[in-house]
């Protein structure tokens, strides 16, 4: 086994790499880095065999703190062909041998690997990594299987979002793609409308411009908006990758919500990636642990109207190098953290921490 760095020229070896690993994420594809560039550094790490055969692939996010100390984030990963215990460690341990030479003071990582999958975590603690409740992704998921046909998807649904699926359109409600910046703009627009109306923060519009041009170019991402009467109502951020169309992003309007754009906004999206050869639709966010009072318990109620089958990842794990100064890191940016959500929120915590 080799451990090695990938430059641009291997672009299409990464991505295919990674696309038909299991759980295969767009946070670890080779433009994610690109979409992330802005304040981290992409670092595409990887392990080859003998044979010149990928067996494990890392997009590792890397952000400098003050004093040249660093820390590194894989989103979503690291991808592995299999379970392989020696594998998993020979890779971390040159991933940590890296880390150190750039004082690094913590790895993170939330891989798409089911909470269920005890030889996995197994191999993440003998590897020296740690559970941490402070999750960076969303660690609970709907994936909903898009295989069988339109009319059998739809009877799959719960009665009542079949119901609102139908008003939608018997009002008038109408889905277009909108695959352009002005489509990132009318979207952006609604998301501000949403943070406002639910009380969470949002990224500013460049980085969803950013965001889209660095995708779409690439045929990996594109923007539905729900009109009524030329109003827009409603719209989805969308990325596919591989097998895998994800819900990244949604916003709505305060507006005619009794027409449920919101419902029909999904369906069309759904028969969108079907068209498209995806077979998954991942809802992307959901409570870890949802109960009444949850902030996303409207979110949960919704995404589980089309799919009753839930998916829990493993969540964060970690990997201090540097324990002092990682404590003094943590306490600072949770404080920072806090302040911020709180000013401009009025909420303490994050709806992500178990």
């Amino acid at each position: 086994m080799t451990f090695q760095m990938i430059t641009e020229a291997q672009r299409d070896d990464w991505n295919a790499f990674v696309c038909k690993a299991p759980h295969a994420s767009i946070l670890q594809s080779f433009e994610w880095g690109e979409v992330k560039s802005g304040t981290w550094q992409p670092v595409y790490a990887s392990v080859i065999d003998d044979n010149g055969q990928w067996l494990a692939a890392a997009l590792i996010l890397k952000r400098v703190l003050p004093m040249g100390l660093s820390i590194f984030y894989i989103p979503r990963g690291p991808v592995f062909k299999n379970n392989n215990p020696k594998l998993t460690q020979f890779f971390f341990e040159a991933i940590k041998k890296s880390a150190k030479q750039e004082k690094v003071i913590v790895i993170k990582c939330d891989p798409e690997i089911p909470e269920t999958s005890a030889e996995w975590i197994g191999a993440f603690k003998n590897s020296g990594f740690t559970y941490n409740p402070e999750n960076v992704q969303p660690r609970g998921t709907i994936i909903l299987d898009i295989q069988p046909t339109s009319e059998e998807l739809l009877k799959s649904f719960h009665h009542k979002t079949r119901y609102n699926i139908k008003l939608a359109e018997k009002k008038g409600v109408i889905i277009k793609e909108e695959n352009s910046i002005q489509g990132i703009d009318l979207f952006y627009d609604l998301f501000k409308v949403t943070s406002e109306r639910d009380h969470f923060m949002i990224l500013h519009r460049s980085y969803f411009h950013h965001l889209w041009k660095t995708l779409a170019q690439k045929n990996m991402a594109t923007v539905l908006v729900a009109y009524f009467n030329g109003q827009p109502l409603a719209a989805i951020f969308q990325t596919l990758f591989g097998s895998r169309m994800t819900y990244l992003y949604g916003a709505s309007s305060n507006e005619h919500r009794n027409l449920m754009p919101n419902h029909l906004i999904h369906w069309q999206a759904i028969l969108w990636a079907k068209n498209r050869g995806a077979t998954t639709y991942d809802f992307w966010g959901i409570p870890s642990n949802p109960a009444e009072g949850h902030p996303l318990w409207g979110v949960y109620r919704f995404k589980k109207g089309f799919c009753e089958t839930e998916t829990k990842w493993m969540g964060t794990y970690e990997c201090i190098l540097n324990p002092v100064k990682y404590k003094l890191f943590t306490t600072i940016v949770h404080k920072a953290k806090t302040s911020i959500r709180f000013l401009k929120t009025g909420k303490i915590k994050s709806s992500l921490e178990e």
